[in-house]
């Protein structure tokens, strides 16, 4: 069996502790890797399995500030020199990973890699919407991309202290699209595997029309750091019509409200407006906990 003694395997959880238990069943079992679990003060008795069940694991419990922010402190925590970022409903085979650490081992110009993700019934998960063609295309040899999901990401001390942090002002979604964004202007490259990992898609969040609030809203604020300034009226101005007519429309119990809302954020131009609570930290230094935890 390969041994994982360069690896720090980051896992923010929240409200997930069904998926949590099978994702760290597996990744616990790999040899020699820190397993970090960062825990949003979930209610669901997250917390309490992993010390009981999994007491090698490092629990850090937070606010819940969003996936960036729980990323960032995992980083902070971890010791090892490859990082896999890790979403509490997936679960990685020891092949992949395999094949991940070895991508970037010999690739120097490499920022991230990732397996192609399979939805329970093996079929291949849609990510990104229809322009992203690496989800329709067979993917047979390592294969440059623009985006990865943060789903199932390895990437390396290195190139994360080159990167940055994660942006903590997006709550949920979009920020991957920022961080392979600021690698690539980096002179970075993103690929992605023939490799597959199960990831249940949406089992680590709740169905509720603030989430596609905030989707929206997080990508108009991407588009707004690194698009040209028309993208961003474009795209705010047709958010704020579709805010304007479903407000007004929309049938589904509490739908109206975050359509009113979205015009509302569109009108004042306040991407940086989550209907979450954010840190307020944007992207953080995390230079100094880098430096210190590297081995």
């Amino acid at each position: 069996m390969t041994s994982f003694p360069d690896l720090s395997v980051i896992i923010p959880s929240y409200n997930a502790r069904h998926h949590l238990a099978r994702c760290l069943a597996g990744v616990t079992e790999l040899p020699g890797a820190e397993v970090i679990v960062i825990d949003g003060a979930s209610t669901d008795g997250s917390a309490a399995m992993v010390k009981q069940d999994y007491p090698s694991v490092i629990l850090h419990s937070c606010q819940n500030h969003g996936w960036a922010y729980a990323t960032n402190r995992g980083v902070e925590l971890a010791t090892r020199r490859y990082f896999l970022l890790l979403n509490s409903d997936a679960y990685p085979t020891e092949e992949a990973l395999l094949a991940m650490r070895e991508r970037l081992q010999v690739r120097a110009d490499l920022a991230a890699v990732a397996p192609m993700l399979l939805n329970v019934d093996g079929s291949r998960q849609a990510l990104f919407g229809l322009w992203y063609w690496p989800t329709w295309r067979e993917i047979t040899k390592p294969t440059a991309v623009p985006v990865v999901s943060a789903a199932c990401m390895m990437t390396t001390r290195e190139h994360l202290a080159r990167v940055g942090a994660f942006d903590e002002a997006f709550f949920l979604y979009n920020e991957e699209l920022d961080w392979c964004r600021r690698a690539r202007h980096a002179g970075l490259t993103i690929e992605i595997l023939p490799r597959s990992v199960v990831h249940v898609g949406g089992g680590s969040t709740m169905k509720n029309p603030l989430l596609t609030l905030e989707s929206w809203r997080g990508f108009v604020y991407l588009s707004e750091k690194h698009w040209p300034e028309w993208t961003t009226s474009c795209l705010r101005e047709g958010m704020r019509v579709l805010g304007s007519i479903f407000k007004r429309v929309d049938p589904r119990p509490g739908y109206r409200p975050m359509w009113s809302q979205l015009e509302s954020i569109m009108k004042r131009r306040a991407y940086r407006e989550s209907p979450f609570e954010l840190s307020g930290r944007g992207v953080p230094d995390l230079w100094p906990s880098i430096v210190r935890g590297s081995k």
